[in-house]
């Protein structure tokens, strides 16, 4: 198989801002009837994957689920003019997976959501064939805020099987600590994740040379320091090799207050997509019967 499986990982668990919210900060809006989680979906779709995944816990899941659905339209075909293009129309699967039990309060931070969104995509598709796994992931974070209509033009570039893609502001990618769209491949995956499991701190100190097994623990702050790793600690190690970097000409990280304000008392938009390609599709229930 030579098509590319571009997965799309959208980070939900693990978010920090500080709105002080009762709900979900990813529903805020950031245009008319467009909230930011419907955002990071459009953007990958447009950005051409063939799946998304919405790494969400439990308690947050439900609420995205009902307001993304389960299943959305690739923009660039919907529109796609043909004589039968209601036959062409692709539908991308939307997916949600919770931060593993084992990772939470050790790993899990704003980054690892990303990594685990990655090997939850692979392992999915591998325990279906090893021809469907992906080859490649698009990250896109919600609480960022920038033209998402221009990814159309760079999707050739984001499909490249090898080299990777970013988006910049001012020169800084996710590379400098900003969360802005990017691409990182399996390899590039197996690197980050190995880096973040070697770096960090765990509950005992390494054993002495006269020791054969840790006793000595480490103070409670001290312990999994995996927890605060920031993007730069994480993705250090995905690779800038041939790699393709757009700068945005506007960009906010509205994942603060100040943030959010300057972005709604700016000039800068985001239009609002059509309501065919944003509101919640949901797969019809099989019949079946109760008694049976």
């Amino acid at each position: 198989m030579n098509k590319l499986h571009l997965a799309g990982i959208i980070p939900v668990a693990n978010l920090k801002t500080d709105f002080g919210l009762s709900i979900p900060d990813v529903l805020l809006p950031i245009s008319k009837n467009f909230s930011a989680i419907q955002k990071s979906v459009f953007e990958c779709a447009m950005a051409g994957c063939n799946t998304i995944w919405i790494v969400a816990n439990d308690d947050l899941a439900p609420v995205v689920r009902k307001l993304i659905g389960e299943w959305t339209y690739d923009p660039v075909y919907y529109s796609k003019m043909s004589k039968f293009s209601s036959e062409q129309r692709k539908e991308i699967p939307i997916y949600y997976v919770p931060i593993h039990p084992k990772d939470r309060d050790r790993r899990d931070s704003y980054g690892w959501s990303v990594l685990y969104g990655a090997y939850s995509a692979w392992k999915v598709a591998y325990k279906i064939s090893r021809w469907v796994t992906p080859h490649k992931y698009y990250v896109s974070f919600p609480m960022s805020a920038y033209d998402i209509h221009s990814i159309r033009e760079h999707r050739k570039l984001i499909n490249h099987k090898c080299n990777n893609f970013f988006l910049s502001h001012n020169g800084e990618t996710i590379k400098n600590n900003k969360p802005i769209a990017f691409t990182f491949t399996g390899e590039d995956f197996k690197k980050c994740r190995r880096h973040v499991n070697k770096e960090t701190t765990r509950e005992y100190l390494p054993p002495s040379p006269n020791q054969h097994y840790p006793k000595e623990k480490l103070p409670l702050h001290e312990r999994w320091s995996a927890r605060h790793f920031n993007f730069q600690q994480i993705f250090s190690h995905v690779s800038e090799e041939n790699a393709t970097k757009a700068d945005l000409g506007w960009y906010y990280d509205i994942s603060s207050w100040a943030g959010y304000s300057d972005f709604i008392g700016s000039n800068n938009n985001i239009e609002t997509p059509p309501s065919y390609l944003t509101k919640a599709h949901k797969h019809v229930k099989i019949a079946y019967d109760s008694e049976g």
